[in-house]
């Protein structure tokens, strides 16, 4: 079993929009697990791994929606109500992860927000007034699967 780790973070700021991509996927392996998550938002500046990650999220009968930016996540939590959670790094330019996870969770309190990094700084990790779900890259599907399902 995967542990859990939490960091805080409490700024905010703006992103230029980029354009999401949709992938979707249907598996009854997540299905029958008796969760009611049906559909991720899978946001990374590594276009490389957020494809991967969706993909491997959908073979666990997952919905997978793919942005690469905050920005980019923000319109498409905006624009797809069915959306129930988010899968961010933490390390991106303009808006990183902490920031749209704060602004996530003010906008849609019911979407659930699962952060990953490879190298997330001190000081961010101590920083601000709110807890989140968190693992280390490099991550195990599972891993993510459990954070995201528990």
């Amino acid at each position: 079993m995967p542990t859990l780790q939490h960091i805080q973070w409490s700024e905010r700021s703006k992103r230029p929009p980029h354009t999401s991509q949709r992938a979707t996927g249907h598996d009854s392996s997540a299905a029958g697990s008796g969760a009611a998550l049906r559909k991720v938002l899978v946001v990374d500046d590594e276009r490389d791994l957020a494809d991967i990650t969706a993909v491997m999220l959908r073979f666990h009968g997952l919905d997978v929606i793919v942005a690469y930016c905050a920005q980019e996540a923000l319109q498409v939590l905006e624009s797809d109500p069915e959306i129930d959670a988010v899968f961010s790094d933490v390390v991106m330019p303009v808006m990183n992860g902490l920031e749209l996870a704060e602004t996530v969770q003010k906008r849609y309190p019911s979407v659930k927000i699962v952060l990953a990094s490879g190298y997330a700084q001190p000081a961010l990790l101590a920083a601000g007034n709110r807890a989140f779900l968190y693992t280390t890259k490099p991550y195990k599907i599972q891993t993510i699967l459990d954070l995201l399902l528990t």
